[in-house]
């Protein structure tokens, strides 16, 4: 290993172990159960010389099989230097959580969300007319659906959160990943609706269908540009569920304070497409608010030599947001 390369991994190393500083309040460790009895590992976090009962946050994930990593705690702390208790859970099928990551549906994301929330509003030290709900990519296609189902949530906060089907968000993400593998725009698109083809194939399966797939596919195999398979491969139960999710309803109906936070150059996340919506639905009169970050991507920050940081103003944002809906005074600057 070269000396230069030897530094750079110590300021990589050094800027992780920051990123991961620890909770900025008093913690414990927790475990409640969700509706299959599938026990969930989590963290209970009380703020430090709050008097109680104070308000809370539960902190939910993308789509990776998340843990209470760094990224996640560095959200707690946002809230957590506001007065705010916060509940960090492993996801289901990660870290020390049951269950089955792959098979996960949504349904039991929503009701593993649903029993945190009511394992926070348990808590003595915990106000639970005053939980919030903080998500992050994959959870915010249904953060609305358990603000309604759970019912007097003070706040949803959002990061890069999905506000259309599911299908018509991750066809963007794919479109995206075509084009980085040198398809032209053209060729992206059309491979595009050809995988639209076989998610609606794979919801209705007939006989005749396959047929026109597998010629379609043959077509491609040959084509220098294909990221497509060359034939129909098995979805599974859980990503056909997935395939069927869409948040509409739930924020077409939506009483619960909502703020949906963007990158102007999210590649996962068609933030344009959001926007749009979002304002159509507060135009409409939901309590929906938005704010996009120009330049930055879906993880809205990155590591530097001090550590993994968010962009600037971005917990500033959250922390003003949350204490205005919890009914406490924001921090003079916010």
């Amino acid at each position: 290993m070269s000396p230069r390369i030897g530094v750079a991994l110590g300021i990589l190393a050094f800027a992780l172990l920051c990123g991961c500083a620890g909770y900025r309040g008093h913690v414990q460790g927790v475990t409640f159960t969700s509706h299959d009895g599938i026990q969930l590992a989590g963290t209970l976090v009380l703020p430090e010389r709050t008097p109680s009962p104070v308000p809370g946050v539960v902190v939910l994930h993308g789509a990776e099989p998340a843990t209470r990593s760094f990224a996640y705690r560095m959200h707690a702390n946002v809230f957590l230097e506001r007065g705010m208790a916060v509940l960090l859970y492993d996801k289901r099928g990660a870290g020390e959580s049951g269950g089955d990551h792959e098979a996960a549906t949504f349904a039991d994301l929503i009701e593993d969300a649903l029993a945190a929330i009511r394992f926070l509003r348990d808590q003595p030290q915990v106000d639970p007319s005053r939980v919030g709900l903080n998500g992050a990519s994959q959870s915010g296609w249904f953060t609305p659906e358990i603000a309604e189902r759970a019912g007097n949530i003070a706040f949803v906060i959002n990061k890069v959160g999905p506000c259309s089907s599911f299908a018509d968000t991750v066809d963007w993400e794919i479109y995206n990943e075509i084009l980085d593998e040198g398809a032209n725009e053209e060729s992206a698109r059309q491979q595009v609706d050809v995988i639209r083809r076989i998610w609606a194939y794979s919801m209705a399966p007939t006989p005749e269908e396959k047929q026109a797939l597998d010629d379609v596919l043959r077509a491609w195999a040959g084509r220098k540009d294909s990221s497509l398979p060359e034939t129909l491969k098995p979805v599974s139960p859980a990503f056909v569920d997935r395939l069927r999710y869409d948040p509409t309803p739930y924020l077409e109906r939506a009483t619960t304070p909502m703020l949906y936070v963007y990158g102007s150059e999210d590649v996962n996340i068609p933030t344009a497409d959001c926007v749009k919506r979002l304002t159509q639905l507060r135009r409409a009169g939901r309590p929906i608010s938005f704010h996009v970050f120009e330049g930055a991507g879906h993880e809205l920050g990155g590591v530097g030599i001090t550590g993994y940081r968010f962009v600037q103003g971005y917990e500033e944002l959250l922390g003003a947001f949350a204490d205005e809906h919890v009914g406490r005074k924001p921090k003079q600057g916010f």
